[in-house]
């Protein structure tokens, strides 16, 4: 479930204002570009402020014309240097950039007295998730087993936004030793300006099919939320990031060493993007660069890809793509990885 609350707060009354949850058939704004930007007024300054506030954010039913061509009737509730607070006759409360809006076309007048509670402090929060599953259970000529399990958060709260995300995969093949993927992500992101926000993220797991027994990653980056409504988002970051790796060697005899290390701080490049596609299909991409400091030509490059397509309420069939690119991998182990799933997600 998405959760999006908007909290008005002055000495004697409250406003609180719920989302819808997302249908089948329908989404939800969830716009990650909201933050505390109104700046209370002190003294006599603080009481005028008031007054003209009060004049100025009466309720209209209207209609709104945004950039990208799209249009919602509903009322308008209130609006701050930055942002415009709409009551959607579709979707329900919304918090809408101004730069995002080309007109706003006025039907019903309603007068301002209608209008009793003024927002000198703007809190935003949202949590939204998805749990994923996909296996393979083969028997008979061949004996396989596949999992694969992933877990996704993300929680925001005013200028502040947590993401974590857990992913594991394991695969056994008749009574070999089995393969086991796994990964733990977390990040941290500060938003000191509207779209602009300070990440710092650390990371840890192992790969066996890239012959990496054990990871670790830490890194701080700079990055700017270009858009995130119910239509899609699109992120963009970089920085540095310093990444450990203690690689599986082989042996002639077969025995392990697991003492070869790599170490280096690199550059990051990363891309977030998603879709809505027929009101009800999303198409997400993600993409990382990873270039040495010290040599550029160590670098790794990862994509995700993919679609999810509807069954019922909040459950979706997800087809997703995963490449790729390490030009210094480990030794017996190529360069390019590939792998495509298909499999069930839940999102709330």
């Amino acid at each position: 479930m998405r959760v999006l609350l908007l909290q008005a707060q002055v000495p004697t009354t409250k406003v609180k204002v719920l989302s819808c949850r997302r249908k089948i058939m329908s989404v939800h704004f969830t716009n990650a570009t909201c933050r505390e930007v109104i700046v209370m007024i002190r003294g006599m300054l603080h009481s005028i402020a008031i007054l003209v506030l009060l004049l100025s954010t009466k309720s209209i039913a209207d209609q709104i014309i945004l950039t990208n061509g799209d249009s919602l009737q509903g009322t308008k509730t209130g609006e701050t240097e930055s942002h415009l607070f709409w009551q959607s006759d579709t979707f329900g409360p919304l918090t809408i950039a101004l730069d995002d809006v080309v007109s706003i076309t006025a039907e019903v007048e309603v007068p301002a007295t209608a209008i009793t509670d003024l927002p000198s402090e703007l809190s935003y929060e949202s949590l939204e998730g998805a749990i994923g599953l996909s296996g393979l259970l083969r028997g008979g000529n061949e004996d396989r087993e596949e999992w694969d399990v992933s877990v996704d958060l993300a929680w925001r709260i005013g200028n502040i936004r947590h993401k974590g995300d857990i992913h594991y995969q394991t695969r056994q093949e008749e009574d070999d030793q089995p393969k086991e993927n796994y990964d733990i992500d977390y990040a941290f992101d500060w938003f000191f300006n509207d779209d602009w926000y300070w990440s710092n993220a650390a990371s840890f797991g192992a790969n066996d099919n890239r012959g990496i027994d054990q990871f670790y990653s830490a890194g701080s980056l700079v990055g700017k939320q270009f858009w995130e409504t119910d239509k899609g988002a699109l992120s963009l970051e970089t920085g540095l990031t310093w990444i450990s790796e203690t690689f599986i060697i082989t042996t002639r005899d077969q025995r392990l060493m697991r003492d070869k290390k790599d170490e280096r701080l690199t550059w990051n490049w990363t891309t977030n993007y998603k879709k809505m596609i027929f009101e009800n299909i999303e198409f997400f991409h993600t993409n990382q660069l990873l270039i040495s400091v010290e040599d550029a030509d160590n670098s790794q490059f990862n994509a995700n890809m993919g679609f999810d397509f509807p069954l019922v309420e909040d459950l979706f069939t997800k087809f997703a793509l995963t490449w790729n690119y390490d030009n210094q991998p480990a030794e017996g182990i190529e360069k390019i990885d590939r792998s495509f799933t298909i499999g069930v997600n839940y999102n709330w």
